[in-house]
């Protein structure tokens, strides 16, 4: 069999598709086909990033809940405490001031901890990869990736109204490496994200 020649120029048609336009991201983005000026640490010379996703905006609802809720909780026991005549009058002033800028510094610190977690956990969908990149507690990073080629099957999962509503899931890309499995989890256009692998792998014959 005579050897098959391919031009350096020529792009594969699934990534000449997928890189038929480009978008600029902007900084709370969770999913943006084709990002321009964006890059990461392992990056190599000749790689695209296809796909940028993160967790969906709407799962940080519930710590930005809780946060409100401790942040004005002072304030509804100072309330109750005027309701019912109850003094803390036999607390020291500083006492009291001390107490409530190291809560209110607890407060900020697990809402800036919150925030950050859900910032920097992201993934890439490349010509070459998928890219996992996990963040957490400002103390732990691991970056994991495997080849486009070693992809056996991937899987998404959206279950519950919810998730429904918002169009967001779990994406599960199963591989041949050294990593079972990549878990994208909770990210917007789950069904998207899937056809976009797959006709990276040959699986499909176009994404619209």
């Amino acid at each position: 069999m005579p050897d098959v020649f391919i031009p350096e120029n020529t792009t594969p048609p699934a990534i000449a598709d997928a890189l038929s336009s480009e978008h600029h991201i902007h900084a709370l983005a969770a999913f943006c086909q084709n990002p321009i000026d964006v890059t990461f640490q392992t990056q190599e010379t000749d790689e695209e990033i296809l796909l940028f996703l993160r967790r969906h905006f709407i799962t940080n609802v519930p710590w930005i809940f809780i946060s409100l809720f401790f942040l004005v909780l002072p304030i509804l026991i100072q309330f109750a405490f005027n309701v019912t005549s109850f003094s803390l009058s036999f607390l020291p002033s500083p006492f009291i001031t001390v107490f409530l800028s190291f809560y209110y510094l607890i407060v900020f610190a697990y809402v800036f901890i919150s925030f950050l977690t859900w910032f920097y956990n992201i993934s890439f969908i490349t010509t070459k990869r998928v890219v996992d990149i996990d963040f957490s507690d400002l103390v732990y990073k691991n970056i994991a990736a495997t080849k486009l080629s070693l992809v056996q099957d991937v899987s998404y999962s959206q279950v519950g109204v919810i998730r429904s509503l918002f169009d967001y899931g779990d994406v599960l890309v199963q591989t041949a490496g050294a990593i079972d499995n990549f878990d994208l989890l909770a990210v917007p256009q789950p069904e998207k994200v899937v056809q976009i692998i797959e006709n990276l792998i040959g699986r499909r014959p176009g994404v619209s």
